[in-house]
């Protein structure tokens, strides 16, 4: 999802997988990619993706001394606004942490249309 042509290429590399998914399958993805720029890819509706949100610090991230704030599990999924991304709130204890998005397909291929269409959208 990085590159010259990465708005193509991420919808031409999402469109397969979610053609490859049956019903409750799962697709995942570990990046460095906060939810504003990778959701924009992730829940275009022709997908029909449910997705949670992850996030992980670094191995060996320490919190600051003094840190006031709670630790976050990084089992639980993060909740997201409706248009995906981390609440105004929401406090990131690790810059640099992995996010991971779990997408599960949630319907049948009726909702899916050719990939064509989808690069359509990014020109």
């Amino acid at each position: 999802m990085c590159g010259p042509d990465a708005p193509i290429s991420a919808a031409q590399m999402l469109g397969e997988v979610s053609r490859l998914l049956k019903p409750g399958g799962i697709y995942m993805m570990i990046t460095y990619g906060d939810p504003t720029v990778r959701m924009p890819h992730l829940s275009k509706p022709v997908y029909s993706w449910e997705i949670e949100l992850y996030v992980m610090p670094r191995p060996g991230f320490q919190r600051p001394a003094g840190c006031t704030s709670s630790a976050k599990s990084c089992l639980e999924p993060v909740p997201t606004t409706e248009k995906g991304l981390l609440p105004a709130d929401y406090i990131l204890e690790d810059p640099d942490s992995h996010f991971i998005y779990i997408c599960k397909r949630m319907d049948d291929s009726s909702n899916l249309c050719n990939i064509s269409t989808l690069t359509d959208d990014i020109l």
